[in-house]
Protein backbone atom coordinates (compact mmCIF):
# COMPACT_ATOMS: atom_id res chain seq x y z
CA UNK A 1 0.00 0.00 0.00
CA UNK A 2 2.81 2.74 0.75
CA UNK A 3 4.90 1.64 -2.65
CA UNK A 4 0.99 2.16 -4.31
CA UNK A 5 0.57 5.35 -3.20
CA UNK A 6 4.09 6.46 -3.43
CA UNK A 7 4.02 5.82 -6.88
CA UNK A 8 0.71 7.92 -7.79
CA UNK A 9 2.26 10.84 -5.66
CA UNK A 10 5.03 10.45 -7.71
CA UNK A 11 3.07 10.63 -11.01
CA UNK A 12 0.78 13.03 -9.70
CA UNK A 13 3.72 14.97 -9.20
CA UNK A 14 5.21 14.90 -12.87
CA UNK A 15 5.36 18.19 -14.61
CA UNK A 16 3.47 18.11 -17.95
CA UNK A 17 5.34 18.15 -21.09
CA UNK A 18 6.42 21.16 -22.25
CA UNK A 19 5.98 20.41 -26.31
CA UNK A 20 3.73 17.60 -28.00
CA UNK A 21 6.04 14.88 -30.18
CA UNK A 22 4.26 15.16 -33.53
CA UNK A 23 6.97 12.68 -34.83
CA UNK A 24 4.39 9.82 -35.29
CA UNK A 25 1.94 12.49 -37.91
CA UNK A 26 4.45 14.44 -39.22
CA UNK A 27 3.68 12.96 -42.65
CA UNK A 28 0.30 13.66 -43.04
CA UNK A 29 -0.09 16.85 -41.54
CA UNK A 30 -1.80 20.04 -43.09
CA UNK A 31 -2.09 23.85 -42.30
CA UNK A 32 -4.46 26.15 -42.88
CA UNK A 33 -4.69 29.92 -42.64
CA UNK A 34 -6.71 32.92 -42.65
CA UNK A 35 -4.23 35.34 -43.60
CA UNK A 36 -3.91 37.55 -40.97
CA UNK A 37 -1.78 35.66 -38.96
CA UNK A 38 -3.82 32.37 -37.38
CA UNK A 39 -2.76 29.11 -38.54
CA UNK A 40 -4.66 25.92 -37.76
CA UNK A 41 -2.69 22.62 -38.31
CA UNK A 42 -4.62 18.86 -38.15
CA UNK A 43 -4.52 15.75 -39.35
CA UNK A 44 -4.83 15.13 -42.64
CA UNK A 45 -6.10 11.79 -42.24
CA UNK A 46 -8.21 12.24 -38.97
CA UNK A 47 -8.63 15.69 -38.85
CA UNK A 48 -10.84 14.68 -35.80
CA UNK A 49 -7.91 13.30 -33.73
CA UNK A 50 -5.58 15.99 -33.89
CA UNK A 51 -5.68 19.80 -34.16
CA UNK A 52 -3.27 22.99 -33.13
CA UNK A 53 -3.67 26.56 -33.57
CA UNK A 54 -1.23 29.44 -33.13
CA UNK A 55 0.17 32.43 -34.65
CA UNK A 56 2.82 29.74 -36.89
CA UNK A 57 5.48 29.74 -34.50
CA UNK A 58 3.89 28.17 -31.07
CA UNK A 59 1.09 26.00 -32.03
CA UNK A 60 -1.39 24.84 -29.21
CA UNK A 61 -3.14 21.61 -29.30
CA UNK A 62 -6.86 21.82 -29.16
CA UNK A 63 -9.21 20.13 -27.44
CA UNK A 64 -11.90 18.57 -29.41
CA UNK A 65 -14.92 17.17 -28.71
CA UNK A 66 -16.57 15.88 -31.57
CA UNK A 67 -16.49 15.34 -35.58
CA UNK A 68 -16.66 12.90 -39.04
CA UNK A 69 -15.68 13.01 -42.22
CA UNK A 70 -17.21 12.09 -45.25
CA UNK A 71 -14.63 10.31 -47.32
CA UNK A 72 -12.53 13.26 -48.93
CA UNK A 73 -15.38 15.54 -49.38
CA UNK A 74 -15.60 16.74 -46.37
CA UNK A 75 -15.03 16.74 -42.48
CA UNK A 76 -15.60 18.97 -39.42
CA UNK A 77 -13.95 19.24 -36.06
CA UNK A 78 -15.73 20.72 -32.78
CA UNK A 79 -13.83 22.21 -30.69
CA UNK A 80 -14.10 23.00 -27.02
CA UNK A 81 -14.49 26.79 -25.80
CA UNK A 82 -17.18 26.99 -22.93
CA UNK A 83 -17.27 30.60 -23.99
CA UNK A 84 -19.68 29.78 -26.73
CA UNK A 85 -22.66 27.41 -25.62
CA UNK A 86 -22.59 24.36 -27.68
CA UNK A 87 -26.56 25.37 -28.61
CA UNK A 88 -29.26 26.79 -30.56
CA UNK A 89 -26.77 27.00 -33.76
CA UNK A 90 -24.17 28.61 -31.53
CA UNK A 91 -20.61 25.71 -31.62
CA UNK A 92 -17.18 26.20 -32.51
CA UNK A 93 -15.71 23.82 -35.35
CA UNK A 94 -13.53 23.63 -38.11
CA UNK A 95 -14.89 22.88 -41.88
CA UNK A 96 -13.90 21.49 -45.14
CA UNK A 97 -16.32 21.55 -47.75
CA UNK A 98 -16.09 20.19 -51.99
CA UNK A 99 -13.07 18.52 -51.30
CA UNK A 100 -10.97 21.32 -49.95
CA UNK A 101 -12.41 23.69 -51.92
CA UNK A 102 -13.77 25.53 -48.90
CA UNK A 103 -11.94 25.52 -45.17
CA UNK A 104 -13.88 27.52 -42.32
CA UNK A 105 -14.19 28.22 -38.28
CA UNK A 106 -16.58 29.14 -36.72
CA UNK A 107 -16.68 30.47 -33.52
CA UNK A 108 -20.50 31.02 -32.49
CA UNK A 109 -22.22 33.55 -35.31
CA UNK A 110 -18.76 34.20 -36.86
CA UNK A 111 -17.60 32.33 -39.61
CA UNK A 112 -14.34 33.25 -40.74
CA UNK A 113 -12.26 31.45 -44.20
CA UNK A 114 -9.31 30.23 -43.98
CA UNK A 115 -7.21 28.77 -47.17
CA UNK A 116 -4.64 25.90 -47.67
CA UNK A 117 -1.01 26.17 -47.19
CA UNK A 118 1.12 25.28 -49.75
CA UNK A 119 3.30 22.41 -49.57
CA UNK A 120 6.47 25.05 -49.64
CA UNK A 121 4.68 26.52 -46.90
CA UNK A 122 3.66 23.63 -44.96
CA UNK A 123 7.40 22.34 -44.71
CA UNK A 124 8.58 25.55 -43.18
CA UNK A 125 5.86 25.89 -40.64
CA UNK A 126 6.47 22.16 -39.58
CA UNK A 127 9.91 22.35 -39.71
CA UNK A 128 9.78 25.67 -37.59
CA UNK A 129 6.73 25.50 -34.97
CA UNK A 130 6.45 24.72 -31.62
CA UNK A 131 4.17 22.25 -30.80
CA UNK A 132 2.73 22.44 -27.08
CA UNK A 133 0.20 20.84 -25.10
CA UNK A 134 -3.45 22.70 -24.37
CA UNK A 135 -2.84 26.07 -22.57
CA UNK A 136 -5.55 26.29 -20.45
CA UNK A 137 -5.25 24.88 -17.51
CA UNK A 138 -8.00 25.33 -14.82
CA UNK A 139 -11.41 22.99 -14.18
CA UNK A 140 -14.32 24.56 -12.71
CA UNK A 141 -15.25 22.00 -10.07
CA UNK A 142 -18.16 23.40 -8.40
CA UNK A 143 -20.90 27.29 -8.33
CA UNK A 144 -23.26 27.92 -6.18
CA UNK A 145 -25.08 30.97 -5.42
CA UNK A 146 -27.47 31.99 -2.21
CA UNK A 147 -30.88 33.53 -2.47
CA UNK A 148 -29.21 37.30 -2.27
CA UNK A 149 -27.13 36.47 -5.76
CA UNK A 150 -23.60 36.02 -4.25
CA UNK A 151 -21.89 32.54 -5.44
CA UNK A 152 -19.29 30.96 -4.72
CA UNK A 153 -17.06 29.15 -7.25
CA UNK A 154 -14.56 26.20 -7.34
CA UNK A 155 -11.84 25.51 -9.40
CA UNK A 156 -8.88 23.28 -9.40
CA UNK A 157 -5.85 22.47 -11.25
CA UNK A 158 -6.65 20.68 -14.98
CA UNK A 159 -4.34 17.79 -16.02
CA UNK A 160 -5.17 14.98 -18.46
CA UNK A 161 -5.19 12.31 -15.40
CA UNK A 162 -8.85 12.68 -14.13
CA UNK A 163 -7.81 11.54 -10.55
CA UNK A 164 -5.11 14.43 -10.21
CA UNK A 165 -7.50 16.82 -7.65
CA UNK A 166 -5.00 19.66 -6.37
CA UNK A 167 -4.53 23.23 -6.12
CA UNK A 168 -8.17 23.88 -5.39
CA UNK A 169 -9.23 27.88 -5.62
CA UNK A 170 -12.52 29.36 -3.95
CA UNK A 171 -13.93 32.68 -5.40
CA UNK A 172 -17.14 34.46 -3.68
CA UNK A 173 -18.81 37.24 -4.90
CA UNK A 174 -21.55 38.78 -7.12
CA UNK A 175 -21.60 38.36 -10.56
CA UNK A 176 -18.65 40.98 -12.03
CA UNK A 177 -17.01 41.20 -8.33
CA UNK A 178 -16.01 37.86 -7.61
CA UNK A 179 -12.84 37.76 -5.34
CA UNK A 180 -9.94 35.10 -4.75
CA UNK A 181 -10.49 34.47 -1.01
CA UNK A 182 -7.20 32.41 0.49
CA UNK A 183 -7.79 28.73 1.69
CA UNK A 184 -6.66 27.93 5.05
CA UNK A 185 -7.45 24.07 4.57
CA UNK A 186 -9.00 21.96 2.20
CA UNK A 187 -11.06 18.44 2.42
CA UNK A 188 -11.96 16.43 -0.22
CA UNK A 189 -13.21 13.01 -0.17
CA UNK A 190 -15.61 10.65 -0.85
CA UNK A 191 -18.02 12.10 2.07
CA UNK A 192 -17.85 15.81 0.27
CA UNK A 193 -15.56 18.97 0.55
CA UNK A 194 -14.54 21.40 3.05
CA UNK A 195 -12.94 24.97 2.03
CA UNK A 196 -11.85 26.60 5.13
CA UNK A 197 -10.95 30.33 5.03
CA UNK A 198 -10.62 33.55 7.40
CA UNK A 199 -14.11 34.47 6.99
CA UNK A 200 -15.78 30.70 6.21
CA UNK A 201 -16.55 27.70 5.50
CA UNK A 202 -18.04 26.08 2.16
CA UNK A 203 -18.97 22.84 3.01
CA UNK A 204 -20.42 20.55 0.08
CA UNK A 205 -21.68 16.72 1.24
CA UNK A 206 -22.74 14.88 -1.61
CA UNK A 207 -25.97 12.99 -0.79
CA UNK A 208 -24.49 9.90 -3.48
CA UNK A 209 -27.55 8.44 -3.93
CA UNK A 210 -27.33 6.70 -0.48
CA UNK A 211 -30.63 6.16 1.69
CA UNK A 212 -31.55 6.85 4.98
CA UNK A 213 -34.44 5.23 6.64
CA UNK A 214 -35.55 4.26 2.98
CA UNK A 215 -35.30 8.18 1.83
CA UNK A 216 -32.89 9.53 -0.29
CA UNK A 217 -29.63 11.70 1.46
CA UNK A 218 -29.72 15.44 -0.42
CA UNK A 219 -26.44 17.13 -1.32
CA UNK A 220 -26.15 19.49 1.27
CA UNK A 221 -24.29 22.62 0.25
CA UNK A 222 -23.66 25.98 2.94
CA UNK A 223 -21.76 28.57 3.61
CA UNK A 224 -20.85 29.11 7.57
CA UNK A 225 -19.43 32.09 8.81
CA UNK A 226 -19.69 32.12 12.63
CA UNK A 227 -22.96 31.54 13.40
CA UNK A 228 -24.30 32.25 10.77
CA UNK A 229 -25.70 29.07 7.82
CA UNK A 230 -26.53 29.72 4.14
CA UNK A 231 -27.96 27.26 2.04
CA UNK A 232 -26.70 27.75 -1.24
CA UNK A 233 -28.22 26.16 -4.46
CA UNK A 234 -26.14 24.28 -7.27
CA UNK A 235 -25.76 26.05 -10.46
CA UNK A 236 -24.66 22.80 -13.20
CA UNK A 237 -21.66 23.06 -14.94
CA UNK A 238 -23.15 20.53 -17.47
CA UNK A 239 -25.53 23.77 -18.42
CA UNK A 240 -23.93 24.96 -21.57
CA UNK A 241 -25.31 28.65 -20.75
CA UNK A 242 -23.09 28.21 -17.53
CA UNK A 243 -19.80 27.61 -18.85
CA UNK A 244 -20.30 30.69 -20.32
CA UNK A 245 -21.53 32.38 -17.24
CA UNK A 246 -18.18 30.74 -15.06
CA UNK A 247 -15.69 31.91 -18.07
CA UNK A 248 -17.10 35.46 -19.38
CA UNK A 249 -19.75 36.89 -16.46
CA UNK A 250 -18.51 36.15 -13.42
CA UNK A 251 -15.08 37.50 -13.82
CA UNK A 252 -13.25 35.11 -12.73
CA UNK A 253 -11.20 34.45 -15.90
CA UNK A 254 -11.73 37.67 -17.13
CA UNK A 255 -9.37 38.84 -20.09
CA UNK A 256 -7.80 34.95 -19.92
CA UNK A 257 -6.53 33.48 -23.21
CA UNK A 258 -8.21 29.46 -23.11
CA UNK A 259 -5.41 28.58 -26.28
CA UNK A 260 -8.57 28.55 -29.00
CA UNK A 261 -9.35 29.88 -32.12
CA UNK A 262 -12.41 32.08 -30.26
CA UNK A 263 -9.59 33.56 -28.19
CA UNK A 264 -8.61 35.76 -31.54
CA UNK A 265 -11.96 35.34 -33.79
CA UNK A 266 -15.36 35.32 -31.80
Amino acid sequence: MVLHTALVLFCLSQPRPDTVDISASRSRLKALSDGAGHVLVYDGERPYDAMFYGDGKRLVQLRIIGGGKSGTESWDVRLWDPRIPQLDGNFVSVDMRDSGAEYSLTCGKRKTPFKALGAEELAKLIASATFVPPSWDRLPEKLLRDDAGTYYFVDRLRTEERSDRRDFRLFVGQRGKMKQMPLKDVVDDSEGMVFSTKSGDLRLIFGNGRSENEKPVPDDFKWIEGKSTKRLTDVPLTVPTNGRLVYMDLGVYAGARLGTPCDDLM
